[in-house]
């Protein structure tokens, strides 16, 4: 059976590493053996987060971690810097890209984030259903903030006491950016190469003021949608027909 997202890393020297991921049909989460022995930094008392809700006397594995422990590449393909070719099969598309692992490594960990059963990740699952791989921080913050809108409102339907606004959406980065923080030091102490460690880092910076950069990326798209406003406002009434 074919994988649902598929990851093809290639450096300059031809070493290369192909990550396939499987997707439960019911949750949309990642599929990772039942036999699966994560190694001990994926456990969830080893550099646990800070934040974290779980009980390591109900879960011996931190869940992101030991996704991440599965999906991780298994060979070290260079520095944080290494230019790569990064081709991503996900949802009946195929992406192709030049870029650095670290950037590549990135867009690989926020998508396995999001298939975990984490806690502070579950908000970003409808995300990974529309994954863009390597997307840049406004790419980032439209989708954001637009499927956390949809969940709003998809909600509200359920609960009308439920508001559909942005007020809750920097609250939930702050969790993910303490847990981006937190994963900078389990993988400093449970891996050699630093590629994965700078690809954290790359992602907590994404996260780190969520609030004042959504704003201004808002901004910035207003006269999109103005333009809409103004080509409505121009049309004739119905009646003037």
């Amino acid at each position: 059976m074919p994988p649902d997202i598929e990851y093809h890393l290639r450096n300059q020297h031809g070493d290369d590493q192909r990550i396939d991921l499987y997707l439960d049909a019911s949750d949309h989460s990642l599929v990772v053996p039942d036999n699966y022995q994560a190694p001990e930094w994926a456990r969830l008392d080893h550099c646990q987060c800070s934040h974290c809700p779980l009980s390591h006397h109900q879960h011996r594995d931190c869940p992101v971690a030991r996704n991440l422990a599965y999906t991780l590449p298994k060979t070290d393909l260079g520095p944080s810097h290494e230019p790569v070719t990064l081709e991503v099969h996900a949802h009946q598309r195929c992406y192709r890209m030049e870029t650095t692992l670290q950037r590549a490594l990135g867009s690989l960990f926020g998508l396995v984030c999001a298939l975990s059963d984490c806690p502070h990740t579950l908000f970003l699952r409808p995300m990974a259903q529309f994954h863009l791989p390597v997307s840049n921080e406004r790419e980032t913050l439209v989708r954001s903030a637009s499927l956390y809108l949809l969940q709003r409102y998809v909600a509200q339907q359920q609960d009308p006491s439920i508001s559909v606004d942005l007020e809750g959406l920097n609250h939930q980065y702050q969790q993910i950016n303490t847990l981006n923080h937190c994963f900078v030091e389990r993988l400093r102490r449970g891996r050699d190469c630093e590629a994965p460690v700078n690809a954290l880092v790359l992602l907590q910076v994404l996260t780190k003021d969520m609030k004042s950069e959504l704003e201004e990326v808002l901004a910035s798209l207003a006269p999109l949608f103005s333009l809409q406003e103004d080509e409505d406002a121009s049309r004739p009434a119905a009646n003037d027909y």
